[in-house]
């Protein structure tokens, strides 16, 4: 493959970029505190919580061990600095830990801008930043604490990482930016991509295919030295996991073993929804809009620079449309690398054509404002069913609203500012579905938290829209949203017997 590549270096246009990436994403951690799927409270925030407050609500992965205390454990730490710096209320928490969430978003681009730079000069890094400030798939999830998200930078920046040994083109390879090719790949390198991607693996074991199509393309374009040093990184981070699990559940590779015995022999993951092979296909096509055919034909015409990565990006793709259930968030790792071959695609076709080869960065920056408007504009419009996923909410009005953005914003919002009244003894939110709110999280008070109407062991009570409390005793103290805060006096009975939960969450840690 022919064709001159602009090898400077502009870190001061990738660092731009990516501040322009973080922005929306900054803007949605502390202004969206709504809910698109469970998991980002009870899997990651709220066990955090728990890990460094002592109570919060326990899903059933967290009492079986199907999940690993890894990013727990980072939001835990995260969370008890946040409070020993000052900031110990529930939604300053929350907004906190979202931002450190969207600032890993961002940085997840910025080996993917250098790697677009290697493979098709100024305007592919031009192209995939601009393009990736709002590509609706990739925003919608950014500043949530999701597994998938918390993986993403742990993949790019192996993958950049790696270039010198394996991700390079043949011809590419040949410039004085890779020259020194063969000492960079040091052994060093290899073992760090290695145990990045490793460590992504023990966050969502599906990314493990990766670690192995990667040893395999090193292997069959450097040496197999190189390929055993990059294995060998890759089991030393697999092999803290299981020795983690081995402290926090009590046997090694716990959390794997049960997440592959539910998923794969109980089939358990199918209660959520089962999906056609389409489905990844017609939700990006939903999700983001006919825009997105305009990076899918420079996916295409760039194959021939970028296939080690869209291999993978391919690969991906492939493994999670066998699964039957299926979730649009599951292929968020592989958003940046999609993003990335389809910039530098659509570089390749600039310097083809006569009109916009002479001045290939105006004409890239021209067509990343475009794709910038078309993704800015869809982004605003998405709903549960562009991304393939039904909100049923038992005893709430199903979905509280259509769009993705701000989905039960209210009612957490409602929940930290009862957690800040100081005389809060319990809270009673009558025949909500547990697992559709921010939890303690948000509330952050050792106070019962319940699901029943045990009016007289809580005083206060958070009502969703449409909802009636015949009990004369509470008064409204707040209202958002069609949701509703009220307030009784006097004091609140002990709990007897267990607290209450909905379905396998459960309290733990409240008196």
């Amino acid at each position: 493959m022919n064709g001159p590549v602009n090898l400077r270096k502009p870190v001061w246009l990738w660092l731009g970029l990516c501040v322009a990436i973080l922005a929306p994403r900054a803007y949605l951690a502390v202004h969206d505190q709504g809910v698109i799927w469970a998991d980002e409270i009870f899997q990651t925030l709220e066990q955090g919580h728990r890990l460094a407050f002592g109570y919060g609500l326990v899903p059933w992965e967290y009492q079986s061990g199907a999940r690993s205390w890894l990013l727990p454990g980072v939001i835990g730490g995260f969370m008890k600095l946040l409070a020993k710096l000052g900031l110990d209320q529930g939604l300053g928490l929350v907004v906190g830990t979202k931002l450190l969430f969207a600032v890993g978003a961002a940085a997840t681009f910025y080996p993917m801008l250098r790697l677009a730079h290697g493979m098709g000069g100024a305007a592919a890094s031009l192209l995939l930043g601009i393009a990736a400030i709002a590509f609706p798939a990739s925003l919608l999830y950014s500043s949530r604490a999701l597994a998938e998200v918390a993986c993403a930078p742990l993949i790019t920046w192996s993958l950049w990482i790696l270039w010198p040994c394996g991700l390079a083109s043949r011809s590419l390879a040949q410039g004085p930016d890779a020259k020194t090719g063969a000492a960079r790949a040091t052994a060093w390198r290899l073992l760090v991509a290695g145990v990045l991607f490793g460590l992504a693996t023990v966050l969502r074991c599906q990314n493990g295919a990766l670690l192995a199509a990667l040893v395999l393309i090193v292997l069959a374009r450097c040496r197999l030295r190189a390929a055993i040093t990059l294995a060998a990184g890759g089991f030393a981070a697999l092999l803290l996991g299981g020795l983690l699990d081995w402290v926090t559940w009590g046997k090694p590779f716990q959390s794997t073993i049960e997440y592959l015995r539910f998923n794969l022999i109980e089939k358990g993951s199918e209660l959520w929804g089962v999906s056609s092979r389409s489905f990844y296909l017609q939700t990006m096509l939903a999700t983001n809009g006919l825009a997105l055919l305009a990076l899918v034909l420079g996916f295409l015409a760039g194959l021939a620079r970028t296939w080690p990565v869209a291999l993978l990006t391919l690969l991906f793709l492939a493994i999670h449309s066998l699964f039957p259930h299926k979730e649009l968030r599951f292929l968020y790792p592989a958003l940046p690398l999609f993003l990335t071959c389809a910039a530098v695609g659509l570089a390749v076709l600039i310097e083809k054509l006569p009109l916009l080869r002479a001045r290939p960065a105006a004409s890239a920056a021209v067509l990343g404002l475009v794709l910038l408007a078309a993704f800015g504009l869809r982004a605003r419009r998405v709903t549960f069913e562009d991304i393939g996923q039904g909100l049923q909410i038992p005893g709430e009005i199903s979905p509280p609203t259509t769009s993705v953005w701000g989905c039960l914003d209210e009612q957490n919002r409602l929940l930290a500012e009862v957690g800040r009244r100081a005389d809060l003894c319990g809270l009673v939110m009558p025949n909500v579905n547990g697992y559709w709110t921010g939890g303690y999280s948000y509330l952050h008070r050792r106070v019962p938290l319940l699901w029943w109407p045990g009016l007289d062991v809580a005083n206060y009570a958070l009502l969703i829209p449409g909802q009636k409390l015949a009990d004369g005793r509470y008064k409204m103290v707040a209202q958002a949203g069609g949701y509703a805060l009220l307030r009784r006096d006097g004091p609140c009975r002990p709990v007897r017997g267990p607290l209450g939960s909905y379905g396998r969450l459960i309290p733990a840690g409240v008196p």
